[in-house]
């Protein structure tokens, strides 16, 4: 059996070490990450995080890459960072609240991101209509097969007419 004495000078320990996280880096926050399409892989500072869309608590002091990724689309990468918040304008400013950042932020607290399909091309080619309508024809063939959904093949289109009509 284990005295009681060690069990407590363990739980000091695990106590004390987990606070010097926080004070490094900060009081964790609730962020929101979404996506269109949904169901987007998220890589928080590069680690495997999640699907969108995706409520986590990150810790407030630090900048944070995220990075979504989907089949059919371009990967996208956004940044949550720390931001002083209206308390951050107070004349007095406690010292633990500080270490904790109560006075920091992260922005945006609702990361959206739009991803841009593949099928959307770089440049208009030779013949701008046949290229676009082999764009489009392909997000048909993907609705046929069931590899996007309704939504997400009016997506495309969207996005392949919209960068057509933008190089015209």
């Amino acid at each position: 059996m284990i005295p009681p004495i060690h069990i407590t000078l363990a739980l000091a320990f695990s106590l004390f070490f987990s606070a010097c996280a926080s004070f490094d880096e900060g009081k964790p926050q609730q962020v929101v990450v979404v996506s269109f399409p949904t169901e987007a892989s998220v890589y928080i500072d590069g680690n495997a995080t999640g699907i969108t869309p995706l409520t986590i608590n990150l810790p407030r002091k630090l900048s944070h890459e995220i990075r979504l990724e989907k089949e059919g689309y371009n990967p996208a990468v956004k940044y949550f960072t720390p931001v002083p918040n209206d308390k951050n304008q107070n004349f007095v400013r406690f010292g633990l609240a500080q270490d904790l950042g109560y006075y920091h932020d992260l922005e945006p607290g609702v990361m959206e991101a739009k991803m841009k399909s593949v099928l959307v091309p770089n440049s208009t080619g030779a013949d701008p209509f046949q290229r676009m309508a082999q764009q489009a024809l392909e997000a048909d063939r993907q609705l046929q097969a069931g590899e996007v959904t309704p939504l997400e093949h009016k997506y495309i289109i969207e996005q392949i007419l919209e960068f057509f009509e933008q190089k015209n």
